[in-house]
């Protein structure tokens, strides 16, 4: 073998060498790309999209005042408290406060199975939309449901129409009226006026904007 024919196979060997180095940095830069996107779609549609959102600020405050949610009963309860802002009852201040005077209905007693009234959380949109999100997560049949929704849906639009109704159906399947059953006789439900609301919700450091 003479010295141009081994240089020119030093040469071949040399470039396909190069070949091979580059195949590989390409196929490992496309590995890269996938893994990046894969793991981009990953993130978005579970944590930042989907029920395992991974949230900061008020929006993850927010959402974990109710992951306690896991039953019928815990839903019933978030809906009696939110929906005490609205609900007016002489027969209530008397048993709560021994007169019917004051400008506005105190909230239950937590003897009755509630949380103390400052950590209500209060009727607003987005708080109604986390309660519809775990309405939907529990197994229960599709008419209590479509029942739950179609209400939740109504307080969405600012429809309260029934919200007197319901506030009392599910208070009374809710509250523990052990030696209580005075509360289960009240039947003077109304829905509150602004300045009514407005009071509890001030009373109770609850601040949000009557609508």
């Amino acid at each position: 073998m003479n010295f141009s024919s081994w240089y020119n196979g030093i040469g071949k060997i040399y470039i396909e060498g190069l070949n091979i180095i580059k195949k590989k940095i390409v196929l490992s830069l496309i590995g890269i790309l996938f893994f990046c996107i894969g793991s981009y779609a990953f993130v978005k549609f579970n944590y930042i999209e989907g029920t395992n959102q991974v949230l900061s600020g008020p929006e993850k405050e927010g959402r974990e005042k109710f992951e306690y949610l896991s039953s019928l009963q815990d839903i019933n309860k978030e809906i009696i408290q939110m929906t005490s802002q609205k609900i007016e009852s002489d027969q209530l201040k008397e048993l709560i406060r021994g007169s019917s005077s004051g400008s506005f209905t105190p909230a239950y007693l937590n003897t009755l199975g509630f949380d103390l009234a400052p950590y209500y959380r209060t009727l607003t949109v987005e708080n109604i939309e986390y309660v519809e999100e775990y309405v939907k997560k529990l197994e229960i049949d599709k008419n209590t449901e479509g029942y739950y929704l179609s209400f939740l849906e109504e307080w969405k639009m600012g429809d309260y129409g029934r919200l007197v109704e319901v506030h009392k159906k599910i208070f009374h399947e809710y509250a523990d009226f052990s030696n209580k059953m005075e509360f289960k006789e009240i039947d003077d439900y109304r829905l509150a006026t602004p300045e009514e609301e407005r009071d509890f919700l001030d009373h109770y450091s609850l601040n949000v904007t009557v609508k």
